[in-house]
């Protein structure tokens, strides 16, 4: 399925359709006090929320540019509830209201990411002196939380199969979810359609987020002339932290790489993956792409959830969410594309506004799309299912990074293994165009 666009105007008075007394317009305020907000805890200015020209009316403009069936699923908590609401291309606005708290959702997603993630991989880097506390739950109690949160936030009358993409507006930690693994009747919801993680309603119709990038328009699929692929950096020894090699990085930007002409490139690995020759030129490259080890913290998403690099003179391995985040204050990012083949890179402190954490602070830096993990596998499954990613980021018709994933994990499915424990940790955030 390749989305295409066009644009037409819908009448004004879609827009005034109701539903359990919430408007769009509610959805939109809401959005924006929780960007807001999340950006303050950011410690961002105030400006940084304004990054471009807002028209209420682009949203339904927006959905209306797809020649493809596309919906926008927006999840919201306040006082004790959480509503699900869908926008279709015509306007209507459904919502459902359910009576569950905060901390049950954030318990119930990290259960369900248990589910999927539980005695992966060998290969996930470990906190020198920790102890075992032996705290993972049941399969019982995770397999109830993945069956409950699917029956919740995936109504069924809505008649959601018929979509052909859902872009999914989140709250607290909702992103975090492998929704690609959750089913819709007896399939799973990525054999029906593609999916995208927004970073915000708000932010959905900023005209510069999801203009149309002349530069990729088209039909000879990406194209990167300015490309930075990171992999397996020479890990540094600290006190604190063991990080295994991961020799399959390698040969996955091997992979990738294989068919594009070598001065559009440049391959860091080993001492020479260091954060000083990353950051060098970071603003200008394309493409980003970090095989790596990852670290992300609840606690302190930003200075606490980095990249792991090789160690440079004088300076630290660590690449953090922080610094990521402040690039902005000298540069935007040109990649349209960041793709974090690392551990739990889309993980971070839950906020009514979603996920505080390392694809959010790509995508606040400039990138329009960030390939995200949910969890750790093997760095030899994740090498096969992102190189199918790029056959078809390549390939004549030029997919989007959200179809492309869709195909990848489909091929994958198909050929190598059915179980969504590899396949399902992966996800786009970002506002697909």
């Amino acid at each position: 399925m390749i989305i295409t666009k066009r644009l037409y105007l819908i009448p004004i008075y879609l827009l005034s359709l109701v539903v359990n007394a919430q408007t769009i317009d509610d959805l939109i305020q809401y959005n924006k006090e929780n960007l807001t907000d999340l950006y303050g805890k950011r410690g961002a200015p105030a400006d940084w929320l304004f990054t471009g020209h807002v028209n209420e009316m682009y949203l339904i403009d927006a959905l209306n540019s797809y020649e493809d069936e596309v919906g926008i699923i927006i999840y919201s908590h306040q006082n004790n509830e959480l509503t699900i609401s869908l926008i279709n291309k015509k306007g209507i606005l459904q919502s459902v209201k359910h009576t569950i708290s905060k901390d049950t959702i954030i318990e119930q997603v990290n259960d369900v990411n248990q589910l999927f993630s539980s005695n992966l991989s060998s290969q996930i880097p470990s906190f020198r002196g920790s102890i075992s506390t032996n705290l993972k739950k049941s399969t019982k109690v995770t397999e109830k939380a993945y069956r409950n949160l699917n029956t919740i936030l995936l109504p069924n009358e809505w008649q959601l199969e018929d979509y052909d993409h859902l872009i999914i507006v989140p709250t607290l930690n909702l992103s975090t979810l492998p929704f690609a693994a959750f089913k819709m009747g007896e399939t799973f919801l990525i054999d029906k359609m593609s999916f995208s993680i927004a970073p915000s309603l708000f932010e959905f119709m900023v005209s510069t987020n999801i203009n149309y990038n002349d530069a990729q328009s088209n039909n000879d699929g990406y194209n990167w002339t300015n490309a930075l692929f990171v992999a397996n950096p020479k890990y540094p020894k600290t006190t604190d932290w063991q990080f295994p090699d991961l020799p399959g990085t390698v040969e996955e930007i091997n992979y990738i790489t294989r068919s594009l002409q070598k001065e559009t490139f440049t391959i860091l690995t080993a001492e020479n993956a260091t954060k000083h020759a990353v950051m060098d030129n970071i603003c200008n490259y394309d493409l980003l792409y970090f095989a790596t080890h990852g670290i992300s913290d609840a606690t302190n998403p930003l200075d606490n959830s980095f990249l792991v690099l090789a160690e440079g003179e004088n300076n630290t391995a660590f690449l953090t969410a922080k610094e990521i985040m402040n690039l902005r204050q000298k540069c935007m990012l040109q990649a349209d594309l960041v793709v974090l083949s690392a551990c739990q890179t889309g993980i971070g402190a839950s906020h009514d506004g979603g996920i505080i954490g390392m694809a959010r602070s790509f995508q606040i830096a400039g990138a329009n799309h960030v390939l995200m993990s949910l969890w750790s596998i093997n760095d030899k499954e994740t090498a096969t299912l992102m190189g199918f990613f790029f056959d078809f980021l390549n390939q004549s018709g030029r997919l989007q990074p959200h179809e492309a994933l869709r195909q990848a994990i489909l091929k994958y499915k198909s050929e190598v293994n059915n179980d969504p424990k590899y396949w399902a940790a992966f996800s786009i955030f970002g506002v697909p165009y």
